[in-house]
């Protein structure tokens, strides 16, 4: 006959083998359904909050949601005992009851340990933590888990504060360190026993452990000696009630690993919670965790008192307590009445027995101090886990599965009518979308395009008109040149200047001073011939301002750059097109010819005036021009005969520039013609311009025509959110994916 040893080491196998594993899955895949579940219910809620039509609010307002989401919180919760029951690798006996009931007597008649271990005294609460006591061959080894200063915050200090109202949390141990607690206790008796707790134990002793706390989020584990264990786990007070050991407020939990008497156990552990109802806050919580986590089925011990005996409120409480944490706790627990030879109380333990009133597998009367009798119960315990456990556990993991079906069935309602919320409601708006644009945009003979290429033709034919007249912005500057050479002659102009003249003769000689005098006329006239640059660039601006009207004006564009004014618009629709749209190579190109066209007065004007300004230097002539010179200068020349012969001079050179100049002055409008022509062929006539311009004008539509476009576009990002929302919470609803147990 297979030992119960080898009994429970195939029921540990074989739950641990795959289940966890599986569990881990359902448990990330519930979490990717209320994240999905999330983001649609605040996406119809956003919607419902919208100015959107009667039939989509309809549809909106029929998708239910119900309490989902604490459904899923309860699984997932449910999911994660299992997956941690299903982990370990002992089946584990807790042992709860309140204090003083001899649990601590019972846990050492088990596992044959001692009060060194486990201390007892009569009529206190003495373990003060809780204990996981696992059956294992070799020498005893104790290991203690201490809070981290998180852990010691949150699950212990915390709690105190929330009880009694106490403001601020501290949320680090300098914090709670530094609290001033109040020097008035509550006036309830029960909210003055807590207050004791918080302020008597852990306040005014924290000097006293706390270096035992370890950083950061996470409690640290240590071995620790055997007889060290009291000090651990033990709390002792004096007369006064004042705790005289510390060491046991900063742990958390005991592993002690250790042989036990019985030899046909197994992988079997023992669990201890700290007794109940000596208003140390956590009890509840810590009791609550553990049965949910760690515990198969759970022993209930009460030793009742040989005079006043009879089933307590606080009896009860605790197993409801109980089964808030364990399912099927009926098929869990067991009874032990405590009877205690030296109180004498059989009769009260029969009492007890015959009026139970709790749903348990079996109650026995046993006395926890004797080995015999706590290894009876112990035999019927593990017969039972043994026997049973796996079936209770599968049939609770069943139930999960069965709830998880239901959840699944309900996220597929809401995806059903999620489905149906934009039906029949103005059509698909994408269809929509591309019909208005492609309408709006137009072709060779109507809509967006025909205008713009109508707009451009007009414009080059009013360009080769200018082209046959001369250019007014450089025919302006010439006229302007030509004035300002009058009015600002050098030497000419001044007040005597001839008798400058012959002051500058005295200084060198008649020949030098009349070769000075040309030199300054000739760079005055380069320097005032200089500004016909803004003639040139009068034309230039002109035929930036005419395109971009053009654009922005028929072609709509002007919310499309940052510079929609003058010429700058332009460059910074060439930038924004190359720079986001760079697939439409030609359009930026086209727009390049225009940004980047300048006449410039050095390669054009500058030219024709030095051909003429030259004659006004000294440098060696050639005969014809040394026919034309004006004054043969000799010693004997007067400062009147050189003033003449420079007014000769300059007024010569004006003249044969303004000739030159009359020549060039329909070039500007010639060159702007030029570039017109060039830069409509590249954005118009271009064979793929008409694909380049539909595709750039796809992707800015909205701005385009906000009115036409925006209504549409809003819609349709709308109902893509939506659908975007109702795919995500299908995709997570797969069936597949929430099974962790064969059909």
């Amino acid at each position: 006959m297979t030992s119960r040893a080898n009994r429970v080491a195939s029921i540990i196998e074989r739950r641990s083998s795959y289940l966890p594993e599986k569990m881990a899955m359902v448990e990330r895949e519930l979490q990717a359904r209320a994240s999905a579940l999330y983001s649609l219910e605040s996406r119809r809620d956003a919607l419902l909050q919208e100015h959107i039509e009667p039939k989509v609010t309809e549809h909106l307002q029929a998708i239910k949601f119900g309490d989902l989401q604490g459904r899923i919180r309860a699984e997932l919760l449910v999911l994660s005992k299992l997956r941690g029951r299903f982990s370990r690798e002992t089946l584990n006996i807790g042992v709860i009851g309140l204090m003083g009931q001899g649990k601590s007597t019972l846990l050492k008649s088990l596992s044959c340990l001692t009060d060194r271990e486990i201390p007892a005294y009569e009529g206190a609460a003495c373990t003060a933590v809780r204990s996981l006591v696992t059956n294992r061959e070799g020498p005893v080894e104790v290991k203690v888990v201490f809070h981290s200063e998180n852990t010691f915050l949150e699950e212990v200090i915390h709690p105190y504060y929330q009880a009694l109202n106490l403001d601020p949390l501290p949320y680090s141990i300098d914090e709670f360190e530094h609290a001033a607690l109040p020097d008035q206790m509550p006036t309830r008796a029960t909210d003055e026993a807590i207050y004791k707790h918080l302020k008597h134990d852990y306040h005014q002793n924290l000097p006293h452990y706390r270096h035992l706390l370890s950083f950061g989020a996470e409690p640290q584990e240590r071995s620790i000696p055997v007889d060290e264990v009291p000090s651990y786990v033990r709390q002792e007070r004096n007369t006064h009630g004042d705790l005289e050991s510390f060491k046991h407020l900063a742990v958390r939990e005991v592993k002690i690993f250790c042989p036990f008497g019985n030899t046909d156990v197994g992988q079997v552990a023992l669990v201890d919670v700290p007794g109940l109802g000596d208003s140390k806050l956590g009890d509840e919580k810590i009791m609550l965790e553990t049965l949910g986590k760690t515990v198969d089925v759970v022993v209930f011990l009460t030793r009742p008192d040989p005079q006043r005996y009879q089933w307590r409120k606080i009896d009860t409480d605790l197993y409801d307590t109980a089964a808030q944490a364990l399912n099927n706790l009926p098929g869990r627990a067991f009874m032990v009445i405590n009877h205690s030879r030296r109180t004498d109380n059989l009769k009260a333990c029969e009492s007890l027995k015959e009026t139970l009133n709790m749903n348990m597998v079996r109650c026995q009367i046993a006395d926890c101090a004797n080995l015999e009798d706590a290894n009876q119960v112990f035999d019927e315990v593990l017969n039972y886990l043994a026997d049973n456990i796996l079936n209770i556990d599968e049939e609770y993991a069943r139930q999960c599965q069965e709830r998880l079906k239901g959840i699944q069935a309900d996220i597929d309602v809401i995806v059903q009518a999620s489905q149906k919320v934009f039906w029949g409601v103005d059509g698909d708006p994408s269809r929509a979308i591309t019909e208005a644009f492609d309408d709006l945009f137009g072709t060779d003979r109507d809509g967006w395009w025909k205008e713009l290429t109508i707009a451009f033709q007009k414009l080059r034919l009013d360009f080769a008109q200018q082209a046959k007249l001369p250019a007014d912005g450089l025919q302006n500057s010439i006229d302007a040149v030509y004035l300002n050479c009058k009015e600002e002659a050098g030497i000419l102009t001044v007040d005597d200047s001839e008798a400058e003249i012959q002051e500058q003769i005295k200084a060198s000689n008649p020949m030098k001073a009349y070769g000075d005098y040309r030199d300054q006329l000739r760079t005055l006239l380069s320097d005032h011939f200089s500004a016909l640059d803004e003639g040139l660039k009068a034309t230039t601006d002109a035929l930036k301002k005419e395109v971009t009207e053009v654009l922005t004006g028929v072609g709509r564009l002007e919310t499309l750059a940052e510079a929609p004014d003058g010429t700058d618009f332009i460059h910074a629709l060439r930038t924004m097109i190359e720079n986001n749209h760079p697939d439409l190579q030609r359009l930026g190109q086209g727009l390049a010819i225009i940004d980047d066209f300048e006449l410039s007065y050095n390669g054009l004007i500058e030219p024709q005036i030095y051909q003429h300004l030259i004659r006004l230097s000294n440098i060696q002539l050639d005969e014809e021009d040394a026919a034309e010179v004006t004054l043969k200068v000799d010693p004997g020349t007067t400062a009147e005969l050189i003033h003449a012969a420079l007014r000769i001079d300059y007024e010569r050179t004006i003249a044969r520039i303004k000739a030159a100049l009359e020549e060039l002055v329909y070039q500007p409008n010639i060159a702007a013609y030029a570039r017109i022509e060039k830069f409509i062929d590249n954005i118009i006539y271009q064979k793929e311009a008409q694909r380049d311009w539909k595709r750039f004008m796809g992707r800015v539509k909205t701005q385009v025509w906000p009115e036409e476009m925006g209504r549409l576009e809003e819609e349709s990002t709308r109902q893509q959110h939506w659908l975007t929302c109702v795919i995500r919470l299908e995709g997570a609803n797969r069936k597949e994916t929430i099974s962790f147990l064969p059909d």
